[in-house]
């Protein structure tokens, strides 16, 4: 692999956190600085995948495709259309093609192009921006967000360093909820469910830059989620094909189905499987080891 892989791997994780986060941040910048600075640290925890039994791996996959199927359904929002299955099944389709190889380096390309997109959109929200839209507010936690904050933890990210892997992720969701709160009044980023969708709306026409900016990131989402499931079956022991299969399929069930589960729930059980699980894996090496 070449030497700047591990770029290539904070600039994917960038690109996969930052349409999410964005799409979270009606929250505000203020609380969500404050669910960053409480779960990026979990990324310090002692984790391997390698070893895993089989029976954990399928059931990591398996969480892998609820996370892809609660998620993803949210891209629709930014191409408004009488049939809102259309965009999720195509980013689910093309990341499903996209080679784990290939990946970290699609990744990292998609991280420019986003952010070559924004800068219309930040510009234009520049001239009439008010210094009292970006007061700190206090709003309930978003349980959707903390959920995204977990990606790090994944295997995609195992070629980067964690320092960068961290301030990458940081950077991916603050940077977004700041140009929401920027960019609009308080009420209008709480109330909206996609703030930053609605907001280019108002700012001389500018969904399509945004719509496309976001698609990219929904789409380098489910690229990491896929490449994280590959990751995982090799540390089981199994094939690359599984994977696709359980990821895909599972996701698809539940984007067709319109299935969502409650994001409470996601969230709880996230953090069980992206950081307990592989914490009491690393313990029991380490008694094996002594």
């Amino acid at each position: 692999m070449s030497h700047n892989t591990p770029k290539q791997h904070t600039l994917w994780l960038l690109a996969a956190i930052a349409a999410p986060a964005a799409h979270f941040s009606g929250s505000g910048w203020f609380v969500t600085a404050l669910a960053t600075l409480a779960v990026l640290p979990l990324m310090l925890l002692p984790k391997s995948w390698e070893g895993m039994p089989k029976n954990g791996a399928v059931l990591q996959i398996l969480w892998l495709g609820v996370a892809a199927g609660a998620l993803l359904p949210a891209s629709a929002a930014y191409w408004p259309s009488d049939n809102d299955l259309v965009v999720p099944l195509t980013l689910l389709t093309l990341a499903a093609f996209t080679g784990a190889n290939s990946a970290p380096r699609v990744g990292a390309v998609l991280a420019f192009c986003m952010a070559l997109l924004a800068i219309p959109a930040a510009v234009s929200g520049a001239a009439h921006a008010e210094p009292e839209w970006l007061r700190p507010q206090l709003t309930p936690w978003p349980l959707g967000l903390t959920l995204v904050l977990l990606l790090p933890n994944l295997p995609a990210a195992g070629e980067s360093e964690k320092g960068k892997r961290i301030l990458g992720a940081a950077a991916a969701v603050i940077a977004p909820a700041l140009l929401v709160q920027a960019v609009t009044s308080n009420p209008v980023a709480l109330a909206a469910p996609d703030p930053l969708y609605q907001t280019a709306r108002g700012l001389g026409h500018l969904e399509p830059v945004v719509a496309a900016g976001m698609t990219l990131g929904w789409y380098a989402l489910a690229c990491w989620l896929f490449h994280s499931a590959v990751q995982i079956a090799k540390g089981g022991g199994m094939g690359e094909r599984l994977p696709y299969v359980l990821v895909w399929g599972t996701a698809t069930a539940l984007v067709l189905f319109r299935q969502q589960p409650d994001i409470r729930f996601l969230t709880v059980l996230s953090l069980f499987w992206w950081v307990i699980t592989p914490f009491f894996q690393k313990m029991k090496k380490v008694k094996k080891g002594a």
